[in-house]
């Protein structure tokens, strides 16, 4: 599915217009999505104002962990079945997805000033958008870099999971160490997202004018970017968000 055959990619107009579509669709999906984040975020932070003890409920590195279970299985079983599911079960998985991260970034609605989640937001916005435009772009195979920016971001997220217990590990506390696994964790999610723009659009000429197929990578795609998206505002809020 993910052979990239040069030749189609420059093919007519038609199917530079075709593309456009599925990627346009895509990033539509993607926006609705992340309302259902934000939305979601909002309700949940509202509720843990009224109810101080919910935030020892979401905020625990079991709940972290589980997490990071939840998101690597459940986007391995989805998209082994992405074949066989219907688009109602895709979109299902989508918005649940968008409405779980939304409770886990709860967290920015009521502990952070509402201006520099702003100014990270957008900052993030504008990233997401070079780097998708590059991974569009590019005539380069992202996959022979991508395997170690994987690894590096895995390498940051087992940190971040041992600093919850180790806090001279942690990755949000600031200093030298935070500022440079950060800053490496910045650089791994950057390629990852180009690379998942690339995928896509070789997803979209591997499948050719299979209209139901495309319409279901399209909303498996546009969770794939989000989560892309929610760990670069994560990384620059751990740099950037500081007073």
């Amino acid at each position: 599915m993910n052979d990239y055959n040069n030749g189609v990619i420059g093919g007519n107009a038609d199917t530079d217009v075709g593309l456009k579509t599925f990627m346009l669709g895509t990033y539509r999906w993607m926006a609705l999505a992340m309302l259902t984040t934000a939305g979601t975020a909002y309700i949940v932070a509202q509720a843990m104002l009224a109810n101080p003890t919910l935030i020892g409920l979401v905020y625990n590195p079991v709940t972290a962990i589980a997490m990071f279970l939840i998101i690597v299985f459940g986007f391995g079983a989805v998209g082994k079945k992405l074949h066989t599911m219907s688009m109602g079960g895709v979109l299902t998985f989508l918005f649940g997805f968008a409405g779980f991260m939304g409770v886990m970034m709860s967290a920015y609605a009521f502990m952070y000033d509402p201006m520099i989640v702003a100014r990270i937001f957008f900052m993030t916005v504008a990233m997401f958008a070079g780097l998708s435009l590059f991974g569009y772009t590019t005539g380069f195979n992202l996959n022979a870099i991508v395997k170690y920016a994987f690894a590096a971001f895995m390498a940051f997220v087992l940190i971040g999971l041992v600093g919850m217990f180790v806090p001279a590990l942690s990755v949000f506390s600031g200093g030298t160490f935070g500022m440079i696994i950060n800053f490496v964790a910045l650089a791994a999610i950057a390629v990852i997202t180009a690379w998942e723009t690339q995928t896509l659009k070789r997803i979209y000429y591997s499948l050719g004018n299979d209209q139901a197929m495309l319409a279901k990578y399209s909303a498996f795609g546009a969770a794939s970017l989000l989560l892309a998206f929610i760990n670069m505002f994560t990384i620059l809020m751990n740099l950037f968000g500081r007073d």
